[in-house]
Order: C-alpha cells, then sequence, then structure tokens
C-alpha cells in the first residue's frame, strides 16, 4: 500500500464517501481502487467479489491512518488542557481546542 498524502487524508476524513473505481485487471480479474485513498486496492474475480475485497482494504487502510495519528499523538504528549472541547485530526494527528 502507498503511503497517503497529508492532503489526501484530510480529504478522505472530509466527505461522506469514497469512490471506487472498477477496471479490467487484464488477467481475468476485476480491479477495483479506492480513488480516495492512494495505494488501496484489490481485486477479484468478479464485479461482487472486486468490491467486497476493496470494502476490506478500505477498512484496513483507515485503520492503518487512525493507529498512526495515535501513536503521533501518544509520541507528542497531551496538550496543556486549556478549553473544554477538543476535535483530534485523523488526518494531521493535531488536537486542537474545538
Amino acid at each position: 500500500m502507498a503511503v497517503a498524502t497529508m492532503s489526501s487524508l484530510e480529504k478522505v476524513f472530509d466527505q461522506p464517501t469514497l469512490t471506487i473505481q472498477l477496471s479490467d485487471g487484464g488477467d481475468g480479474y476485476i480491479m477495483a481502487e479506492c480513488l480516495d485513498i492512494p495505494g488501496c486496492a484489490s481485486q477479484g474475480k468478479t464485479r461482487q467479489e472486486a468490491l467486497a475485497n476493496v470494502v476490506d482494504a478500505i477498512s484496513v487502510c483507515l485503520e492503518v491512518i487512525v493507529e498512526d495519528a495515535a501513536a503521533k499523538l501518544r509520541s507528542a504528549g497531551p496538550p496543556q488542557a486549556e478549553a473544554d472541547c477538543y476535535k483530534f485530526s485523523l488526518a494531521t494527528s493535531e488536537l486542537l481546542p474545538a
């Protein structure tokens, strides 16, 4: 899986849906790619199998993105608690007062 850029991750978490493109893999398989997460793709022998597999791939990609963001936050340590409400950006790992 390719490393997604920060700007592409910001787009992923700001939109309500992700775009999946199907194409002929040329080897008897259907390729399925999530256009919103660079490197997030899968394949299947049928369109339905390709879609099911890319949904699994999207789930794994999002899980990795969240784990990486949480690890960055833990390593940075907690910020000064000056507000009662904060927003945590999964894309940038920033914790900012809301």
